[in-house]
């Protein structure tokens, strides 16, 4: 197994204000890059894997999702900060940003503009785009609000980021709905469809924090699903697009499109619920129709809006790790970067300042230790559990692999277990290894002997901790 701490080092970007956490987190650039380069999906498109569990590349090798919600990019940034942007993420290992191509919310603003002060729209009504002619980003009357979204969609593949690209975020039910319509949604679509359909790292998220509980409501996401799909693949072929439903909090996009034809995995928002994510997603997980599943917007770090706040670094890892382990994907958010300032009463700091907040760098060990795995071969088991799951805000979780004969758990508190080790059958030993979520450190393995249970109790050092238990060393 490769040691996590080789990844990182000291970063020469960090604030002083963050310097002191991060000095042992961040990075270095260079490792970083190389690192990245080997873990980068090869561009294009992305699909489900053929247990339909996970998300895998072009070459069948499964994609680790790590995701950044960054809503406002296409609209706040302008060309010199999405290239900062997008760069930083990626070095900090990240592999999925959410972002919307249009909103119609007041967290955004100016609402169907960027920040070129070009509008989406020359007919709002219809939702017809407005494209000029030509796009050069020095002559303001040729590059246009579309040309400026296809400049971040090459910067992003450039970077090995994969978009969540949501063509309009609603936010509020009724402004999203006063804006899209069944009379608009398909011919919308079908002019995105066309005008990214060789753009091998975009995931299509219909939706956009708005439910879709009436019929109307659910046609006008159909019809856009469809006008994208027969805009790239001029045929209703859904094999040929990767899409998905961005709900509100408190649902999963299983709520109301369960057996549509183009969903291909599923999203769940918890919001401030970060405590239920284990059960909420094991519930989509042990779906009668199995589809991958992605935890897609929890509780954002340093988010002053949350009963449950604050949004400690400790809660985002504890809502990544649950998730995991609950057989889903994650992603992480962070108040001060989604909105990149449009919403002064969301942001205790800069954006800038923000990405090198503790929690996104913690995100980084998270992503760095299942890198060092067989990720995609463990599966959810609490049954290992003889003494000491534990619940809430002190859930221990656990997932086991029988083709390598490897035990995973999580604690999201110090806590002490007793644990069923049938999975080593037959072993006369096993090796026990211990990792700090906080800061990647590693305790060097010990053995003992199998004596069919285990109990054990996490190191007085860490706040959380990560449990291996192998049949080798």
């Amino acid at each position: 197994m490769k040691t996590i701490f080789q990844y990182y080092s000291k970063s020469k970007k960090a604030s002083k204000k963050h310097k002191k956490n991060n000095t042992k987190l961040l990075q270095s650039s260079l490792i970083a890059l190389l690192y990245l380069a080997l873990l980068c999906p090869a561009f294009g498109q992305l699909s489900v894997s053929e247990n339909g569990r996970y998300l895998v590349k072009q070459d069948g090798k499964p994609f680790f999702w790590l995701g950044d919600t960054a809503w406002g990019l296409f609209q706040k940034l302008d060309r010199e900060e999405v290239d900062f942007y997008l760069k930083e993420r990626a070095e900090q290992g990240y592999s999925v940003i959410h972002a919307a191509a249009v909103h119609k919310n007041p967290f955004i603003v100016p609402e169907l503009e960027n920040s070129y002060g070009d509008k989406a729209f020359a007919n709002e009504a219809l939702m017809k785009p407005a494209i000029t002619e030509g796009n050069d980003p020095e002559d303001s009357n040729a590059y246009d609000y579309w040309d400026h979204v296809d400049y971040i969609i090459d910067k992003a593949e450039e970077h090995g980021l994969t978009l969540v690209f949501l063509p309009l975020f609603g936010m509020t039910e009724g402004d999203a709905y006063n804006l899209i319509t069944p009379g608009n949604a398909y011919q919308y679509g079908t002019f995105l469809g066309k005008r990214y359909q060789h753009k091998g790292n975009l995931i299509w998220c219909m939706g956009g924090d708005v439910l879709a509980e009436s019929p109307t409501q659910k046609a006008i996401w159909n019809l856009l699903a469809r006008g994208i799909t027969e805009g790239i693949a001029q045929s209703e072929d859904y094999s040929q697009t990767l899409m998905t439903y961005h709900v509100r909090g408190g649902h999963s996009s299983s709520d109301y499109f369960e057996n549509a034809p183009w969903i291909d995995f599923h999203m769940i928002q918890t919001w401030d619920s970060y405590t239920k994510i284990y059960g909420i997603v094991s519930n989509d997980y042990n779906h009668k129709i199995t589809k991958p599943v992605l935890h897609g917007e929890g509780a954002y770090e340093d988010g002053p809006e949350y009963p449950t706040k604050p949004i400690t670094p400790h809660k985002i890892r504890k809502q990544a790790y649950w998730a995991t382990f609950a057989g889903g994907m994650h992603t992480y958010g962070n108040t001060n970067i989604w909105s990149f300032g449009s919403n002064p009463k969301y942001f205790t700091e800069d954006w800038k300042e923000a990405l090198l907040s503790e929690g996104a760098q913690s995100m980084f060990i998270y992503q760095a230790f299942f890198q060092s795995i067989n990720w995609w071969d463990f599966i959810p088991d609490q049954s290992v559990f003889l003494e000491g799951k534990g619940d809430g805000d002190h859930l221990n979780v656990a997932m086991q692999s029988e083709s390598n004969q490897q035990l995973l758990v999580y604690f999201p508190e110090p806590a002490e277990v007793i644990l069923d080790l049938k999975i080593f059958k037959g072993e006369k030993d096993i090796f026990i290894k211990w990792f700090d979520p906080k800061t990647g450190k590693e305790i060097k393995p010990t053995k003992e002997k199998n004596k069919g249970t285990l109990s054990i109790k996490t190191p007085n050092e860490m706040e959380d901790a990560l449990l291996l238990l192998s049949s080798r060393k």
